[in-house]
């Protein structure tokens, strides 16, 4: 069966927010780098952010947007244009691009695979849709959990509170096998 090329790109926010819940993205993608044996990120001025690719594979391009969440669009825009650039004209025909978020509406360590529709409220996603001019690219959403408030303070301060180290666990141990089964799955043509 053919391979199909990936580039996953984790959203999320930089520096003193970059371990909080709303990045759950780059914690799993941290993970994934680590699992696969990539070799570390490496800022990489082409696409704009951190980038992992595998010595001997190169199913998969790993991507850290560096940008706030909420305007992560243009970093992964940037990143896709990048990553089709370096491929042939047959790979650009089933590449794919996926996005690896936190996902508010599902319970720790769930994980959420989508193509397509809805943002649900999601400004990260919205931002994608609206750079890329499109939303027919496959998510892949990392469950965080919700308050049981839905006041839009406690909200706000759950999503950047820091993940707990039980938080961390159900993300390697959980989510982490989940999302690299649909990703073995998205790269069969």
């Amino acid at each position: 069966m053919a391979q199909r090329r990936i580039l996953v790109c984790s959203i999320g926010n930089p520096g003193q927010y970059l371990n909080t819940r709303h990045s759950a993205g780059h914690t799993l993608s941290n993970l994934l780098q680590e699992t696969l044996a990539f070799p570390p990120f490496r800022k990489n001025s082409n696409y704009g952010g951190d980038v992992s690719v595998g010595r001997f594979d190169s199913t998969y391009t790993l991507f850290q947007s560096p940008t706030l969440m909420n305007i992560s669009g243009k970093a992964v825009k940037k990143a896709w244009k990048a990553f089709m650039a370096e491929l042939s004209e047959e790979e650009k025909k089933n590449a794919l691009l996926v996005v690896l978020h936190d996902e508010l509406e599902a319970a720790l360590g769930r994980v959420k695979v989508k193509k397509g529709g809805s943002a649900r409220g999601h400004n990260g996603i919205m931002s994608c849709a609206e750079s890329l001019g499109s939303k027919d690219f496959c998510r892949i959403g990392i469950g965080i959990g919700r308050p049981d408030s839905r006041d839009r303070g406690t909200v706000s301060d759950y999503v950047l509170g820091k993940m707990t180290s039980h938080e961390k666990d159900m993300l390697k141990m959980e989510s982490l096998p989940e999302v690299l089964s649909a990703l073995e799955k998205l790269s069969v043509v």
